[in-house]
């Protein structure tokens, strides 16, 4: 009885020893990605970037992350802390992302948005993994990048990097690529409604098809009337759905991680490749289920969204935090040229798909 009391207390202590190890190797990160996180929400709410120049928090933390990475030499003590928030948090506000959305809205936006995401979403995967193999870009590099720019930028790359293990240094260009040119989109999309004369359930559908981020879309469509605001970010938060069926297939394909830097292709090694089934994708489907069914308060769905906003953010912050322009630069010019060269496909398609429905 003693001995059995004594191995509890020892195992106890272990844990308790262990777990103040990790807060300690992770603690400076964390407070580094905290204080980045809060200057970027405190930024947002400033009129400069929620008026004159229309950004959000997620994409001010990417900012900040990155001019303090590439900068300041930041120490190495910083690391863990940061690359947790980079992935595990990232993954956590994907769950949470699911409170934004419920199948009633899916619904209400009608076949004709249905139609178009489908078509424009699938078909920009695959052009990107065409042209990227034409080109002769890695096939996980195009890969992150056709996720990025088709179904929700910066978290749809973490998404698929979670399944496929890429370089770090794919991730980071993939991310700072679809932010670039999303944000490029952002103040094109509303200078050419004003200038096209654009109907605005054609411009909430365009640009919900075809803009990156969910907040570039919220940020481009102010120049539309009355309930398109909300269309174009409903049918961009249907896009986000993807992730699921993306990452459900991608985890069946046996990623080799010991391939080349030039070649990196999914092979089928010698051994069976252990499945890794993206938990938080499935777990955002269930959250857009219990917001659709559980009838939640409204100050409930309020609190979780904005609470999904700070670790979104936070997680935005520790993956600026880890990107370096010195690794990006040595990716080349191939992969950003794919990148803008889909990022303009999935645009013109989803207005040609979208311009034959409502016809």
């Amino acid at each position: 009885m003693e001995n059995t009391k004594d191995q509890v207390k020892t195992g106890i202590n272990e844990r308790i020893k262990d777990a103040t190890v990790w807060i300690a190797e992770h603690l400076p990160g964390f407070l580094l990605v905290t204080a980045v996180t809060f200057i970027a929400i405190k930024l947002q709410s400033t009129r400069l970037f929620s008026e004159v120049l229309p950004l959000s928090s997620l994409i001010i933390a990417i900012i900040i992350g990155m001019t303090i990475k590439n900068v300041i030499s930041l120490p190495t003590s910083t690391q863990k802390g940061i690359s947790f928030s980079a992935k595990k948090i990232l993954r956590l506000a994907i769950i949470f992302l699911g409170f934004r959305l419920s199948i009633s809205q899916v619904l209400e936006v009608g076949p004709s948005a249905l139609i178009s995401i489908l078509i424009a979403t699938t078909s920009a995967i695959l052009f990107t993994l065409w042209l990227g193999r034409i080109m002769d870009v890695p096939l996980k590099r195009a890969l992150l990048l056709g996720s990025g720019v088709s179904i929700c930028g910066a978290a749809a790359v973490a998404a698929v990097d979670a399944v496929i293990k890429s370089e770090e240094e794919d991730t980071a260009f993939a991310i700072g690529a679809v932010t670039l040119f999303g944000t490029i989109f952002m103040f094109l999309y509303p200078a050419l409604h004003g200038l096209l004369n654009i109907p605005d359930l054609f411009y909430a559908l365009w640009a919900g098809s075809s803009i990156h981020e969910v907040a570039q879309v919220a940020a481009a469509s102010v120049v539309a009337s009355g309930q398109f605001k909300a269309m174009a970010s409903t049918v961009k938060m249907i896009r986000v759905l993807f992730i699921i069926p993306l990452t459900l297939i991608l985890t069946f394909i046996p990623w080799n991680d010991n391939v080349t830097e030039e070649d990196k292709n999914p092979v089928i090694p010698p051994q069976k490749s252990k499945i890794t089934i993206p938990w938080f994708a499935i777990l955002f489907f269930v959250m857009v289920l219990i917001n659709s069914f559980a009838g939640l308060p409204q100050n409930v769905v309020a609190g979780l969204i904005t609470f999904d906003n700070w670790i979104m953010t936070a997680a935005m912050a520790g993956l600026g935090l880890d990107l370096s322009f010195k690794a990006m630069a040595k990716i080349g010019t191939r992969a950003v040229i794919l990148g803008a060269v889909s990022s303009v496909f999935i645009s013109i398609l989803s207005a040609a798909v979208i311009g034959v429905i409502l016809d």
